[in-house]
Order: structure tokens, then C-alpha cells, then sequence
């Protein structure tokens, strides 16, 4: 395979070893679609599921393990496989009619060689492939193909793409942006951007305008603070920071997680970001990042902004100072410490707000999940800063009570006395 394609899939009998970041990635996507599942089917009366699932860059479905070089499954057989133990999980529950995932696979490859692979991995896997459509070519090419059988079968699909590009060339913003228009509900995107390419890329300056607007990111050239200031490392940061606001302002998305790898080998940084339009699939993303217990990393504080990441080792953080947020132990005592300091500064601006105001407004930077956001304003409600009001004027007596409809009545004097 091209080198710019990251794996060789010319071998069929030694398949490519796994990077450790796509290890890490793979995990991610596949406690994430659990979790997707679990959230769908807690309504016993649902006894039929059906979803997409849209590999954009399968690879050949198959790598050898970093660690003991052993055969080890890819992205495709990883999804069906996940979404199988779902099915049985769901079924192992005792419902009165038996649960079934009716799931349809694309599976889309630019590498012939790949190609052959994933075939050949799909045949010695015996999972049913009666639903899977193995696609040769590349993926923006294809992607008005499988958008229209998509449409043939349903009226209102669930579709979650899994856009795991290799840079940062194969899928401008405004793909995503399509994607969101065709299928307005019920539509995910979990997408990596290789943020380390495209600055280093920006760093030797020539053709970075044209490329910057064929990807729909010209807009970050405007920024007066870049001005001049591209070999200055702080400027990495100012250029991460801005070409989120970019796709966040491009991709046509209502909720966002940006998930920052960085590779152990490489010492590249990649962006997994999910992208949704509803804040239960961004609190369950961000449930699998708490729950992952790793080391993140982001460029930001712990309440109403920043952006997320992970590092292989924890002996690396040490020596990345930019990145302070670990999603440890200590990690949610100090998202409610930041959200108890920034909320309240955050609501001064408006006599009232409701729950949802505040969470849809302020929801994408930061990383706190739905829960410590309650947390939060439930203690600030017990520290007398504001009061949680629910439709009829009761005050909320619990955390877990609290809903979006619920009115913030904030008392601007009370706090600043604080």
C-alpha cells in the first residue's frame, strides 16, 4: 500500500501491525457502540433495531498485535462483533419477545490489496455477511451510492459513519455538513483528523491557502493572533483551537467530542471527534471516556472549555506541559469545582436560563457529562447562587430530578457575595 495510506496489504498471510493509537481508537468506537445500543433498547417494548454502520476506510480487517504479533481483528469485524455480544446482551435480559439488531454494513476501501484482505478476514470470521456490502473504491465517491440505498430501505435511518481517515484530506466539512442535511436525525459521525499533518503541513506554508480552502478551513488563515506566528510552538495550541472551531462551525452538527490521541510511537496527535444531533449521544460518548480511565489530554481548563485527549503512556505527561486534564480519579472533583466557579459567571449574563440553555449552549467545550452538570447546579442551588424551578415552581430536592425544561433563576447579588 502507499505509504501516505499508513499500512501494507500486500502480504495476505502477515497482515500490517496495529498503531497503538488505532488500538486505542478501536476500543473507543466499540465500548461507545455498547453503550448506543444499551441507551436504545431500555424500552422492552423494542423488539426490532435497525442501524448502518458505514466504515469509510475499512482497511483489510485484520492486523498482527504490536505486543505479540498474533492475528488480530480490525475496524469491520470489531463492529460486528460488537454489535453481535450487544444483540445477545440485550437478549440475555429476559425479554418476553426475543431483541433482534438489524444491522447493515458498508464496508468502503480504496486499496484493492486491502480489499482482498478484509474479504478473505470476513470469510474466516463465520459472522453473517448476508448484510454487508464490501465496497472498492473511494469513499466520497461511493458515499451517493450508499446515501441512496440507504434512503430506499428507510424513511428515518440510524446511521453511525466511522470516517477513519488516514490525515486530514479525505473528508472536508462540508461532506459532513451533507451527511447531517440528508439524514437530519438519527445520524452519528466518529471522525479522526490528524491535527499533527495538517500543522506541520501548514509549517512549510506553500499551497496552504489552497489547501486550507478545498478542506473548508480557510477561515482559520483570518486569525490576526496566527499572523506570522506559525513556527512558534504556542502556536500549535492557537491552531488546534481554531481548526475545531472551524469544522465545529462547518460540519452542520448540533453536539460535538473532540478526543485527543496521541501515538506513542510517532508522537502524532489525532482528533477522534463524534459528532451528533442529540445531547444523549454526545453524554454517552463522553460516559465512554470517563469510563475508559486512561490518560487524556486537552488544551483547556476542567469547567466550560476544552478539548480532550489520550496518551498510551502516563510517564509522557510529564513532559507535555500544554496538557493538564487527566481523566483520573481526581478528574470529576474537579469538573464540579470548575463548573460550580463558571456556571454561575456563565448564567450572570440573563436573569434566567433553562437547564438546557445552559447545557446546549456550553455542552460541546467542556467535559463534563450530564450527571456532574446536575451535580453542579444542584450544589450551587444548596450554596443559595440559584434555584432549579420546575414548570410548576417547585424546587428541585435532588440531582437526578433535575431536567432540561427546568428553569436556572440565578441571584447575581447572592453570588457575588460569595
Amino acid at each position: 500500500m502507499p505509504k501516505k495510506n499508513g499500512y501494507d496489504w500486500s502480504d495476505l498471510s502477515a497482515p500490517p501491525v496495529l498503531d497503538d493509537h488505532s488500538s486505542v481508537k478501536h476500543e473507543i468506537i466499540c465500548d461507545y457502540l455498547r453503550r448506543y445500543i444499551s441507551v436504545f433498547t431500555k424500552n422492552p417494548i423494542i423488539d426490532n433495531f435497525k442501524i448502518n454502520v458505514i466504515d469509510g476506510f475499512a482497511g483489510g480487517g485484520r492486523y498482527r498485535s504490536p505486543v505479540s504479533s498474533e492475528i488480530i481483528p480490525g475496524s469491520p469485524l470489531l463492529l460486528m462483533r460488537t454489535l453481535q455480544s450487544a444483540e445477545a446482551e440485550v437478549n440475555a435480559n429476559g425479554r418476553r419477545k426475543p431483541f433482534v439488531l438489524d444491522a447493515t454494513y458498508y464496508f468502503v476501501e480504496i486499496d484493492k490489496r486491502a480489499i482482498e484482505q478484509l474479504r478473505f478476514a470476513l470469510s474466516e470470521s463465520e459472522l453473517p455477511v448476508e448484510k454487508v456490502h464490501v465496497l472498492h473504491g473511494d469513499f466520497l465517491k461511493l458515499l451517493p451510492k450508499i446515501c441512496s440505498d440507504i434512503k430506499s430501505r428507510s424513511r428515518k435511518p440510524r446511521n453511525i459513519f466511522i470516517l477513519d481517515q488516514y490525515g486530514y484530506k479525505d473528508v472536508p466539512p462540508s461532506v459532513l455538513r451533507r451527511l447531517f442535511e440528508t439524514f437530519p436525525a438519527g445520524t452519528e459521525v466518529i471522525l479522526t483528523f490528524s491535527t499533527d499533518s495538517l500543522i506541520n503541513y501548514m509549517s512549510n506554508k506553500s499551497g496552504v491557502t489552497k489547501t486550507l480552502k478545498r478542506l473548508d478551513l480557510g477561515g482559520i488563515l483570518k486569525h490576526p493572533d496566527l499572523q506570522d506566528a506559525i513556527e512558534i510552538k504556542q502556536s500549535r495550541l492557537l491552531i488546534e483551537q481554531l481548526l475545531y472551531k472551524e469544522i465545529q462551525s462547518q460540519c452542520g452538527a448540533s453536539f460535538y467530542t473532540p478526543f485527543f490521541i496521541v501515538s506513542r510511537k510517532s508522537n502524532r496527535a489525532y482528533w477522534l471527534i463524534h459528532l451528533s444531533s442529540h445531547p444523549t449521544a454526545r453524554n454517552e460518548m463522553l460516559l465512554t471516556h470517563w469510563g475508559s480511565k486512561n490518560a487524556f489530554e486537552h488544551h483547556g481548563a476542567e469547567g466550560l472549555n476544552m478539548m480532550l485527549g489520550y496518551d498510551p503512556t502516563f510517564e509522557a505527561i510529564k513532559d507535555q506541559n500544554m496538557f493538564d486534564f487527566i481523566f483520573d480519579d481526581d478528574a470529576d472533583k474537579r469538573v464540579l469545582n470548575a463548573l460550580t466557579e463558571e456556571v454561575p459567571q456563565f448564567l450572570s449574563s440573563s436573569e434566567s436560563f433553562t437547564v438546557q440553555d445552559l447545557i446546549f449552549k456550553t455542552c460541546n467545550n467542556s467535559p463534563a457529562t450530564l450527571s456532574q452538570y446536575k451535580s453542579a447546579l444542584f450544589g450551587l442551588q444548596q450554596s443559595k447562587v440559584l434555584k432549579i424551578l420546575t414548570d410548576n415552581g417547585n424546587v428541585r430536592r435532588s440531582p437526578s430530578s433535575i431536567s432540561f425544561e427546568d428553569q436556572l433563576l440565578v441571584t447575581n447579588q447572592l453570588y457575588f457575595l460569595l
